[in-house]
């Protein structure tokens, strides 16, 4: 009861529709925008009272959330590949602007680009359950090999997690075990951003480095 348009679309290209799908947030004119998949699912027990707790505070304009791939219905894949990437958080909820948009690019269009203000990551955790079924998965991955670079090659076989190791979740966010795996995560998640920090500072450097040499 809750849908309020349907687009569809001919062939596959999630530039096009993230975009098309923004356009038409926008003529509904939204306080706040939510992107995920149709196939993520919030954490049982988050509520639209803790999303409402979120949007009031007046100079937050982004909040990020972290996602977890499914590999059976009970448990998450938890090798350190998807341990440092649900470190992150992929999934953001912002509050709209004039600049935001979405980049045209045919496979693997990142969030959304153009939000300025302050952006808090939250505990929030998402359940990405698409890549339970293989059949679904060997029919998504047909698809991606159709539009798909080399350079992107990663984004077919990082989705088959039926040999991936596996960690049981729990739907209660306060257990300690969860707190524990979020604060673990909030370390690796400071370790990414030193690496990044490191590797801008090295490459302004360069430049600098060159002209000395010369």
């Amino acid at each position: 009861p809750k849908v309020v348009e349907l687009i569809q679309t001919v062939g596959y290209n999630e530039g096009r529709d993230k975009k098309l799908l923004y356009a038409g947030m926008r003529s509904r004119k939204p306080d706040w925008c939510l992107w995920v998949d149709v196939d993520e699912i919030m954490e049982p027990g988050v509520t639209r009272k803790d999303l409402d707790r979120l949007m009031r505070h007046q100079f937050i304009n982004r909040y990020a959330f972290r996602r977890f791939h499914f590999s059976d219905t009970g448990h998450f894949a938890a090798s350190a590949y998807w341990r440092n990437y649900s470190a992150g958080h992929d999934r953001v909820m912002w509050r709209e602007q004039p600049g935001g948009f979405f980049e045209d690019k045919v496979l693997d269009s990142p969030n959304v680009k153009g939000i300025t203000g302050l952006k808090i990551p939250t505990s929030i955790r998402l359940k990405h359950l698409g890549y339970i079924n293989k059949e679904l998965v060997d029919l998504k991955a047909s698809v991606y090999r159709s539009v798909i670079t080399p350079d992107k090659i990663e984004n077919i076989n990082t989705m088959y997690l039926h040999n991936e190791k596996k960690m049981a979740w729990r739907d209660n966010r306060n257990h300690p075990q969860v707190i524990l795996f979020n604060g673990w995560l909030n370390l690796l998640l400071l370790r990414q951003y030193a690496v990044k920090a490191f590797d801008r500072v090295r490459n302004r450097l360069q430049p600098i480095n060159k002209t000395i040499q010369a």
